[in-house]
């Protein structure tokens, strides 16, 4: 994202990390597959833009892979 300002009308998109199913190219779907240490750390180096962003909302997967590297 080119500026670190949000209009209301913007939608941040972010899919969760790398998973072993991922790269062996199978569909996870709602299969709570844990993140690989690559896709958990690429999720953490989300952190400090994701969280210097001013959200009105902010909507999640409920699995696990989603809410927390």
């Amino acid at each position: 994202m080119p500026s670190q300002t949000l209009k209301a009308t913007d939608v941040v998109l972010v899919r969760h990390g790398e998973t072993a199913w991922s790269l062996s190219g199978q569909h996870t779907g709602a299969t709570d597959i844990r993140l690989t240490p690559a896709g958990a750390a690429a999720a953490r180096a989300l952190a400090p833009l994701l969280g210097s962003l001013p959200f009105a909302r902010v909507f999640s997967s409920p699995l696990a892979r989603a809410r927390r590297p």
